[in-house]
Formats: C-alpha cells, sequence, structure tokens
C-alpha cells in the first residue's frame, strides 16, 4: 500500500498512503455499504440460498471491475476548467453533453429516492416501536429528514465527503459488530431448509429469480456517483493521478465485498424467515425488524439507530453528484452559471424527493425495475460504447470490457424480465 510507483514524463514518484486516500476510501464504502447492503438480507431471507450463491459468485466482479473501468474512462475526459464533475461529458458535444448529463441525473436521483424513503420508514419505525414516540406523522418527519439532508448537501463537496467518511467508519465498524453478535444464532437449517423449497421450484423460475436480482446486486455494490468527484480529485493532483485514484478503489472494494458477504451471512443465518416477509411487507431493511430476546436486546435497540446513519451517509454520496450534475444542467440550459442556478436545482430536487419519501413507494420494487437497470447503463453499457467509438479509448479495449458489457446487458434485461 505504500509502495505505489508512478512515472509521469521523466520523474518516477514514489507515493505514500495519504490520510486523504482515507477520506476518499471511506467515501467509496459510504455510498457503497447503506441501504442497499440492509435489504439485500430481505430480499435472499425470503428467496432463497441460490441468489446468495449468485452475489458470492458475481457481487466483486459485476461491482468492482465496472468501476475501475468507468474511472480510467473519466481519467481521459478532457480538463475541466470550471470544476464541473467528469461524467462522459467531453465525449459528447453540444446537445449530446446536456442529454448525458440529464441521464445521469435520471438515473441516480431514484437512488436518492430509495435512501430517503429507507431513512424516513427506519426512523418512524426506531420512534413508534423503539421510542414509542407517536405524535409525529409522516408528513412532518418526511420534510424534516430530507430538509436536514439537503443544508448538508448545501455546504459543498468537502464538507459532505467529509461528513460522509465520518459516518462511514462508525457504520461499518457497527455492522461487523452486528454480524458478530449474531454468530451465536446461527442456524444452519435456515438455508438447508430452503433448498427443499429450491428442488420443488421449476427451472425457470430459479433463473428468473436469480435474473432480477442482478439489478439487486449492481444497486448494492455501487459507488458509480462517488468515482466521478474521486476522479475529480486525483487528476486535479497531477503527481498522484490515474493510479493512485485505481488503488483507493481497489482497497474500498475488498472492504465493501467482504463487510457485505459477511452480513449478509450472518443475518440470514440467524434471523428467522417470517422476519424477513414481515420486513419485505412493511419496507422496511434487516436491522429495523430485529427483535430483542435476551443477550439479544441491545441490537434491538442499536441497530436501527445505525441503519439510519447508514441512510444518512449513502444519500449524501449520491446526492452530492446529483446536486451538482442537476445544478450544471441549470447553468447550461439557461446560459448562465449564477448560484441562482444550483438553487432552483436543488430547490426541485428537494420538493420531488419529499413529495415521493412521503408516498412511500416499495423499495425493493423501485431497486429492480428502475435503479439497478439505469445504473447499468451508466456502469457498464456507456462506458463499453465510449471505448469502442472515440479514439482517446482505443487503449482500453480489450476482454475486461466484452465482460463489462455482458454483465451490464444482464443486468438491464432483468427490467424486461422482470415485467413478464
Amino acid at each position: 500500500m505504500n509502495t505505489a510507483i508512478t512515472t509521469t514524463g521523466n520523474i518516477t514518484t514514489r507515493r505514500s498512503w495519504r490520510w486523504q486516500d482515507n477520506i476518499w476510501t471511506l467515501g467509496l464504502y459510504g455510498t457503497a455499504v447503506g441501504a442497499g447492503t440492509l435489504f439485500l438480507p430481505v430480499e435472499i431471507g425470503t428467496r432463497g440460498p441460490v441468489i446468495f450463491l449468485v452475489m458470492l459468485l458475481l457481487g466483486l466482479p459485476l461491482s468492482l471491475i465496472p468501476h475501475l473501468l468507468l474511472c480510467r474512462v473519466y481519467m481521459r475526459e478532457e480538463q475541466i476548467a470550471d470544476g464541473k464533475l467528469p461524467i462522459f461529458g467531453s465525449f459528447f458535444s453540444g446537445r449530446g453533453e446536456k442529454l448525458i448529463t440529464l441521464f445521469y441525473c435520471v438515473t441516480f436521483f431514484p437512488v436518492t429516492l430509495v435512501y430517503g424513503v429507507a431513512l424516513v420508514n427506519a426512523l418512524d419505525n426506531f420512534l413508534v416501536e423503539h421510542m414509542h414516540i407517536t405524535v409525529i406523522s409522516r408528513g412532518p418527519l418526511s420534510f424534516i429528514v430530507v430538509a436536514a439532508l439537503y443544508v448538508v448537501l448545501s455546504k459543498g463537496r468537502d464538507r459532505v465527503v467529509a461528513t460522509m467518511s465520518a459516518l462511514a467508519l462508525p457504520f461499518a465498524v457497527s455492522v461487523l459488530l452486528i454480524a458478530v453478535s449474531l454468530i451465536p444464532d446461527w442456524h444452519l437449517s435456515n438455508l438447508t431448509s430452503t433448498f427443499t423449497e429450491v428442488k420443488a421450484t421449476p427451472m425457470p423460475m430459479i433463473l428468473k429469480g436469480i435474473w432480477v436480482t442482478l439489478p439487486l446486486i449492481t444497486f448494492s455494490f455501487c459507488c458509480a456517483p462517488m468515482v466521478s468527484p474521486l476522479t475529480s480529485y486525483y487528476r486535479e493532483r497531477k503527481a498522484e493521478g490515474e493510479s493512485k485514484a485505481l488503488f483507493v478503489i481497489r482497497v474500498a472494494y475488498m472492504a465493501i465485498f467482504t463487510s457485505i458477504i459477511f452480513f449478509v451471512l450472518s443475518c440470514v443465518l440467524s434471523i428467522p424467515h417470517s422476519s424477513f416477509v414481515r420486513a419485505k411487507a412493511e419496507n422496511l431493511n434487516v436491522l429495523s425488524v430485529m427483535k430483542g430476546n435476551g443477550g439479544f436486546s441491545l441490537i434491538y435497540y442499536v441497530a436501527p439507530f445505525i441503519a439510519i446513519i447508514g441512510m444518512t451517509k449513502s444519500f449524501l454520496g449520491v446526492g452530492l453528484s446529483v446536486a451538482e450534475m442537476c445544478g450544471q444542467l441549470a447553468a447550461s440550459v439557461s446560459g448562465k452559471k449564477t448560484t441562482t442556478n444550483k438553487r432552483v436545482a436543488s430547490l426541485v430536487l428537494f420538493l420531488l424527493t419529499f413529495s415521493i419519501v412521503y408516498a412511500n413507494p416499495d423499495v425493493l420494487n423501485l431497486i429492480e425495475t428502475l435503479c439497478g437497470p439505469l445504473i447499468a447503463v451508466i456502469l457498464f453499457l456507456i462506458p463499453v460504447y465510449l471505448i469502442y467509438t472515440r479514439t482517446a479509448l482505443a487503449q482500453l479495449r480489450g476482454v475486461t470490457v466484452f465482460l463489462v458489457m455482458l454483465g451490464g446487458v444482464a443486468t438491464l434485461s432483468a427490467l424486461l424480465w422482470s415485467i413478464i
């Protein structure tokens, strides 16, 4: 970790791991490990062990490789003088650049809605079932939560990343401790008993279950919104550049994949099937349905609070790039780069977020039918398209790009299969 070597011109620079690298690593971790992670056990607990095996085999390649490729593409964009984030803009021109920015916002804004809905649900469940506070209805609670989140976003990129990083470490430790504390309650029968159901299920139904879970896996391991500001930071620091950015992503994904797999396995082995069914029916994450029995009671009170932290940091991680991109889009459409454009864009996003969070749509359905497939386009398909159509990216062509394309097509096709 401390011996990365890069040649820039005629100068060979040996770079050490710096404090800011920790901040960005935690920022990536904080974006990826949150609402999606806390809903994964619910999906796997209701669908069976086959889905867990698919996640175990495909989770890392479906996440790490596309993010590395995305970073490489961003690094080869033209340097943007006014501080705009790289999101393929320089590979398009005129209307194309505006359309790709709009598509980016359309892709990741629903992700912020997932986190917002999950956060309000977790907080409401905590207040009612744990604190026995029933005086706050969903309307005011949604307004307060969404307003607080947008106040943090208004503080700027550095403040948001720092806030996320501060939340990421205690959340990571807490999730790990919960997973470890559940080990005494592991029951292998939670998995083995479901194999009987799998044997009785027709193969087409099993394949469909696996296929429609691909968007959830893509969503749960995704930190693509944070790759853009990370790339911007490292390419502005010319002495560090691409190799350091890629190394930070690799370090982050080792932590992301390991912690998610262990947490999901521990939950599935220790929590009864009925709790997962209840969580799915009530639009709750797994930490909100953990019960307190004997020594389990500490988790009963602490777990929902940890879930709230996780949802908050994930919202900030995705909301950061969405807010900046919407501000850039408003400025490009109006032709004036003023703070008024950003404020109007933020106000529109706030009102939309509040309205939809208050409406409380089905989170898992939103992930599977909208968020996951749209993310696959940004994370898998657009980079592949650019690599094979832009001369500046020709050096990236190869087998890896083909595999990324297959992953993107499979994930996107799940959208069509899910409505069959």
